[in-house]
Parts: C-alpha cells; sequence; structure tokens
C-alpha cells in the first residue's frame, strides 16, 4: 500500500477535530496506511475515512476564504430569506457594501451571523449546509 499523504493545503496551524489530527500526526508520507492505522489505534477504513475528512475540511476552508460572486450572494440570499423574511436581499447587500470588493463568503457569512439571534444563526447555518456551503 502506498503511503498517504496530507492533503494539499492543510498546515500545522489548520483548525481540525481532534480524531483527524490524531491519524494526521501519524502521516508522515513514508509510512502505509496499516502502519498509521497501528499507531493511531484505528482501523483502516477508519484512518481512511479521517483522511477524506480532512480533506473535506480543507475544501471547505478554501470555499469561504473565496471571493463571494454574484450565484454566492443569490445562494446565501436563498438561505437566509427564510430565516427573516423579505429582508434577507437586504441584509446581504450592506454586508457586502460594507465588506467592499475583497468580500469572501466567511466574511459574508460572519456579517450576517452577527446580526441574527442564535436560533436564527442556527437555522441559517442548516440552510447553508443543505445547500454544500460551510
Amino acid at each position: 500500500m502506498s503511503a498517504p499523504q496530507w492533503p494539499a493545503g492543510l498546515s500545522d496551524s489548520t483548525p481540525l477535530p481532534y480524531t483527524i489530527w490524531r491519524v494526521l500526526h501519524q502521516v508522515d508520507g513514508t509510512r502505509d496506511i496499516t502502519e498509521v492505522a497501528r499507531l493511531a489505534g484505528l482501523t483502516v477504513p477508519d484512518v481512511t475515512e479521517r483522511l477524506q475528512a480532512a480533506e473535506q475540511w480543507i475544501n471547505r476552508a478554501a470555499q469561504r476564504e473565496q471571493r463571494v460572486t454574484d450565484e454566492t450572494a443569490d445562494t446565501v440570499t436563498q438561505c437566509l430569506t427564510p430565516v427573516i423574511g423579505p429582508m434577507a436581499e437586504v441584509m446581504v447587500d450592506e454586508v457586502l457594501d460594507e465588506l467592499g470588493s475583497s468580500a469572501t463568503l466567511s466574511g459574508l457569512l460572519s456579517g450576517l451571523a452577527r446580526q441574527l439571534n442564535p436560533e436564527r444563526v442556527q437555522q441559517f447555518a442548516r440552510n447553508l449546509r443543505d445547500r454544500g456551503i460551510t
């Protein structure tokens, strides 16, 4: 078996759940997956699952740092509308205006979340996850 590698874009400072770091700590580019599993105290399928989860975390992190496109803004508005109603479009536009031309998805979502109570933030987050955002 070939030696597993860290996903591109991952660094020691990337925030990941402990269950994933537990595996990545053993990945050094020379150990095969069986040895990584043994050292982590897991099964090979568990290690494979954790490596795939790490890749997903990195992809989501990259998505959050991308600039907001019109399509992304529309999707965010569609996710916010069921939470607060027709004011969603105005809120999204205002936050984008505040962020200026360097608006990232992370900045947009943070700006919107600050304006919502905790229950609405949770509903908004569920809607975003259902659409594949964050």
